[in-house]
């Protein structure tokens, strides 16, 4: 077995649909999801029973809050379900759905991980 990280790609071509397996010492170590380029894919991702990659951003983060999770936001995108282990961002080039004011509708990138977040020096 190996103690090297490693990580397996894969990915949906019928609907731009990818996700990376992160591995280490052998052990499953993080989940990256990332939002399908097909709007109408036969794809859901879902999250405490939200669709994660359909559901507006600022809504999902709001119910999952609503639900008693933890939420923690920042101004760069990347928001954190910290006792989750989730990640949440928008972090593509592709033109997925933009609002009036030109920022992504969804998020179009979760990570999952098993490492604790830790304190943050906000």
């Amino acid at each position: 077995m190996s103690k090297a990280p490693g990580q397996v790609l894969c990915e949906h071509g019928g609907s731009g649909t990818s996700f990376t397996l992160g591995f280490t010492k052998g052990a499953l170590t993080d989940i990256h999801l990332y939002r399908f380029r097909v709007e109408d894919a036969d794809v859901t991702v879902v999250l405490d029973g939200l669709d994660v990659f359909r559901t507006p951003s600022e809504e999902l983060l709001e119910s999952l809050a609503e639900r008693g999770h933890a939420v923690e936001q920042n101004d760069s995108g990347v928001d954190t379900l910290p006792e989750l282990k989730v990640i949440l961002s928008n972090e593509s080039s592709f033109e997925y759905p933009m609002d009036e004011e030109g920022d992504p509708i969804h998020f179009d990138y979760v990570l999952v991980t098993s490492v604790d977040f830790g304190p943050r020096g906000d």
